[in-house]
């Protein structure tokens, strides 16, 4: 398989995660900045490795400490990683600009609880800490899924300009939507803006694990999957399982 993710929508039906929600699928955020009407979201995407002794309490810390985060703005989905990568969590985050996330992260550096009661604690816990940034791909959006499930996150590695594969890519990634039906939804494909240069990275959820093998064997029945292959370099799938705190379930 080429890439991996899984997201599930949150079942607690209180008013901001159905907000935050609405505002994802419609490419809006709870903290609008003054960036222009017309400029896309950006989509941060952070995988941080734990030590495996460390693994257990910080799930637990996150559990029980994020919501001092999520005052300042909320993330898309938070997950853990079961299959792809071990001991590692998950995050994407959406923002207006850069210029919003540069604020929020300012105002993140000054919250004494947020540092205190969480930062200063998982430190020592953490082994790497890696991030990107990304954009949606052309003429595509988030769709939110109706239930709970499993994610994969798959990560391509593409050759040439994203104006060469940037269509080939939505095509087949719209195909192999339509070939596994209800049971697999993509909920969102990006190119990266930076980081790792010429990468895409769509993300599915699956109503259970299996779905990650139905939708690599449909791939290969795929016209569009031969089409985009010249275009693919390598790539990697991540089994993932949202965590308690994720808005997707």
């Amino acid at each position: 398989m080429w890439i991996s993710g899984a997201i599930t929508r949150a079942g607690s039906g209180k008013w901001r995660t159905c907000q935050v929600l609405r505002n994802i699928a419609t490419g809006h955020s709870l903290h609008q900045s003054t960036s222009p009407a017309a400029q896309s979201p950006v989509y941060e995407l952070r995988t941080y490795t734990l030590y495996p002794d460390k693994l257990r309490e910080f799930l637990h810390l996150t559990e029980k400490e994020f919501h001092l985060r999520t005052v300042h703005s909320s993330p898309l989905g938070y997950w853990t990683t079961e299959i792809g990568g071990l001991n590692q969590v998950v995050h994407i985050w959406q923002y207006d600009s850069l210029k919003h996330r540069a604020e929020i992260r300012g105002n993140m550096a000054g919250d004494e609880a947020w540092l205190g009661r969480y930062v200063s604690k998982i430190v020592t816990m953490l082994q790497f800490q890696d991030n990107a940034l990304f954009t949606l791909l052309p003429d595509t959006k988030i769709t939110l899924p109706n239930g709970k499930g499993v994610y994969e996150l798959q990560t391509l590695q593409l050759q040439g300009s994203p104006g060469g594969w940037s269509r080939p890519l939505v095509e087949y990634v719209q195909a192999c939507g339509t070939a596994c039906g209800p049971n697999s939804v993509m909920v969102g494909a990006w190119r990266s803006l930076l980081g790792p240069r010429q990468e895409a990275a769509i993300l599915w959820q699956h109503q259970d694990p299996d779905g990650c093998v139905a939708l690599d064997d449909k791939r290969h029945t795929l016209q569009e999957s031969t089409t985009l292959t010249p275009h693919v370099t390598s790539g990697h799938s991540k089994l993932l399982l949202p965590h308690p705190v994720s808005p997707l379930q």
